[in-house]
Parts: C-alpha cells; structure tokens; sequence
C-alpha cells in the first residue's frame, strides 16, 4: 500500500482517530468531507489536507483509500478509487493493521463503548504505561480521539454497528452489554446479533482479561469464560452502595476479595457506575495500583457529547448527550435527574435515523419520565432513505399514550426559539440525539444572549 491515506469522510469520529495515528506516523494523510467542523480543523493544524465537498478529482493513482460502512457504493470518490484501481482499505481493517503489533484492549457492547473505553484509555496513561488508543470520542484531556504511546498496549472501540468487531482478535475485552440496535445490518435477527458477540467473545485471547456484564441478560445465557461485574451478587465484581453526589457518582465495588469503597466517578448515572466498574476490574487485572485508578476516576474530564455541559446562562444549564436508543436515553435522563433533582429538566429528543426509531418503536413510552417537560424534533436521517409513514408523530403517540410527561413537537429550525420563549432561571435543558442537535445548545445560548435581561 502507498504512504498516501486518503479518507473518505474523514470527519466521522472513528475516520479522524485514525487519521490522527496515521499523522503521527509521519505518513501523508488527505481527507474529504461534506461539511467542516472542529474535528476537521483539529486535523487540518496536524497536517492532514481537507477537501470539502467530496469529489473524483480528489482521488489520484497509488492512493491507499480509507472507507467506512457509512460510505455509498455510488460515493465518487470511491467509484474513482475503484477505476484508478486503489487500494481499498475498510476502516476497521486499518485499525486491525495498527493494532496488530500491540497487546490490545478490545471495549464492545451497544451501548457505553465510548465512555468505558475512553476512561480505560485515560486510567493507562494516568497510571504512566504510555498506551495507545482509538475511542468513539473527543477526550478534553488530550484533545484527541487517539494517540500512539510507547507502550504494549492499546485501548479501542470494538464497533459491533456493523459486524467489523468480528475482525478483531483482542488481548483483553470488556463488553458492556447487548441490545437490539443496528439489526438492519443483522438480517433484522437479534439471535444473529447475538451469536456476533459470542465469537466475539471467544476471539479474545486472555479470558482472564475478559470481563463482562453479569447482569446483562443476554451476556448470562452466553456465558463466556471470564470476569463477571455488576450489580448480580454472583458476579465476581459486585456493585453496592450506589449514591449520586452532584454531577459525580460513587460506590463501592467487591473482587479479588476485597472491598473498595467509597470509589468517586466524574460522571453521572448508575450506568456509569457500572462502566467504572468495568474499567476498575480490567485494571486491577493489568496489575494498576488501586490508587492511580482511584485518582484517575475522580478526575476524569468525560467525553465530549456524553452529558457535556455546553454553557449556562442566567443560572440556566445546558447540557448535550449523543443518546438516541430508547435505553441509553433512559440512563441518561435518569442519572442527570439525582444530579439536579430540584430543577425544572427539559429534553430535547432528535430520533436518529429511519431505521433505529422503527426498530425501536414500542420503546420509546416511559424512557423520557425523569424530565418534566420534552420536545421532539424531526428525525434525523444520517443518510438514511425515509421510510413511509415512519416519522416523529409515532414517537409522540406512544409516549402520550404511556406517560403523563407533558410533550410537544417542534421543527427543528424552530428550535432555539421555542426554547428562549419557554426556559426559565435554574432550568436544565438536555439535548438528545447523535446528529444535529448538538448545536441547539449554542444555537439557544447565543439568541438568549441578545435578549433583554440575560
């Protein structure tokens, strides 16, 4: 393959992070993308050349052309790599090629991959083991989604959206859980999808460094050989004493047979907890002193767009959260509700893709219940074809019809309007969703700037 990499939309989270390996291997990197953002930029200051807009003339001869799952067959780039005969290379097996010489660590599981694998990655070179890693994620810390460090290992997302983590054969894994999202790329079967994370599973080299959660149902019935966390008093990691403390959350753990307790996470939410307790489990595994996790944990600056807070106003908070499955949303809304429990909370909710919110249709009822009020917008297609008499009228529908949440639609070039005209002093107002939602925040904060009295 040459030394010249050239991403097909190189601004997709998973697309930079290798990008920015690549970077720092000292290798010509170029890129196009549709539209520009900090992501880009990022890159751009590093070296890469950005085309905007994606188009044949951006491809030449000798190219190796980097494409994810999420690139058409009819995408020109890709039809010119294809004529120019490139070498054609999936991002999940450059990440393979990167990852090959490294003792890596594998974080899968529908939801929580990137918070888990991101404080993973944080507790290895806070502990001064100079990992590598690739996450979902902007990490405030390093302001990066990746870094090459001088270590054996690397920490990385293993993406089961699109069956690639079946390519990975990993030293140590943590598996979050199993739910029934992206199973358009499944044959529509959650048997399929479960049977993926079982040879998953069994790719993993050390079982030892194999830690699972034992109260997800599905992870049970497989069984793998292992470390089992969670709640569960038959898991060999057990949750207790959870408490919220603000916009931290602490408990305590037992393994090893040992008690930790009072363990303080700079998060929200017991899903968090149980994320933490993952993390925890794999680095006592590795050999990481209970104290530089400790540390590490307490400290821990997030990821951007998991309960971000994106700016406050007139004592009225905004915060930003990429959840769009009915459970992550669940999970989100219910731990920021014990972090402001006194607080008018407001969700903003933007379905995210046509397919998901059919898939997810029946789930959607109850999970907005933590907030006190709840707009949905417009679904957000991300690419995706719409499907006929699919759209947001069937979400509000169903939760009218299981909750007494009071609930309104509003477009979502109105947004920002209807929220300056309807937010009041100590509100919380949370956006929801992984597409163009996250800019409602910044969008709100900047007309209510111009108002009389803020």
């Amino acid at each position: 393959m040459s030394e010249h990499y050239h991403f097909i939309g190189i601004g997709g989270i998973g697309m930079s992070g290798l990008a920015r390996l690549l970077l720092h291997k000292k290798k010509c990197v170029s890129g196009s993308d549709i539209a520009f953002n900090y992501t880009i930029e990022g890159l751009a200051k590093a070296g890469a050349i950005i085309h905007k807009g994606q188009a044949a003339e951006n491809i030449s001869a000798k190219m190796t052309v980097v494409y994810s799952s999420d690139i058409k067959p009819d995408n020109p780039e890709y039809q010119t790599a294809i004529q120019l005969q490139c070498a054609l290379l999936h991002r999940s097996d450059l990440l393979v090629s990167l990852i090959g010489q490294y003792r890596s660590l594998a974080v899968a599981g529908t939801h929580g991959k990137t918070t888990t694998s991101s404080l993973l990655a944080t507790v290895l070179v806070e502990a001064g083991l100079d990992p590598s890693f690739a996450v979902g994620g902007m990490l405030p810390e390093f302001q990066s989604n990746s870094r090459f460090g001088e270590g054996d290992l690397f920490a990385f997302e293993a993406d089961e959206s699109d069956r690639t983590f079946l390519k990975y054969h990993p030293f140590g894994a943590i598996v979050t859980n199993i739910d029934n999202d992206h199973l358009n790329n499944y044959e529509g079967s959650e048997s399929l999808l479960i049977e993926s994370f079982n040879t998953f599973m069994s790719q993993v080299a050390s079982p030892d460094h194999l830690i699972w959660c034992g109260d997800d149902l599905h992870l049970r019935r497989l069984n793998r050989p292992g470390q089992r966390y969670g709640f569960s008093p038959d898991c060999e990691w057990v949750i207790s004493n959870v408490r919220q403390d603000g916009f931290q959350v602490v408990f305590d753990l037992k393994g090893k047979e040992k008690k930790y307790s009072d363990i303080v996470l700079n998060l929200i939410g017991t899903h968090n907890a149980l994320n933490a307790a993952a993390v925890f489990a794999l680095s006592i595994t590795l050999g990481i002193p209970e104290g530089a996790i400790r540390q590490t944990f307490k400290s821990f600056k997030g990821v951007l767009r998991r309960c971000e807070k994106k700016g406050e106003i007139n004592n009225i908070l905004f915060v930003d959260d990429y959840a769009h499955h009915p459970t992550e949303i669940s999970a989100t809304l219910k731990g920021l509700r014990l972090a402001v429990p006194n607080k008018r909370l407001i969700a903003v909710f933007q379905p995210h893709r046509y397919s998901r919110t059919k898939d997810c249709l029946g789930q959607y009822g109850n999970i907005f219940d933590a907030a006190d009020e709840l707009i949905v917008t417009d679904i957000y297609g991300a690419g995706e074809t719409p499907i006929a008499g699919l759209s947001h009228e069937l979400i509000i529908q169903e939760i009218q019809q299981s909750s007494p949440l009071s609930c309104q639609y509003v477009s979502r070039p109105a947004l920002s309007h209807k929220l300056s005209e309807m937010i009041r002093p100590d509100d919380v107002i949370i956006t929801l969703g992984a597409g163009d939602v996250t800019k409602v925040a910044g969008e709100t904060l900047a007309l209510l700037s111009r108002l009389p009295g803020y």
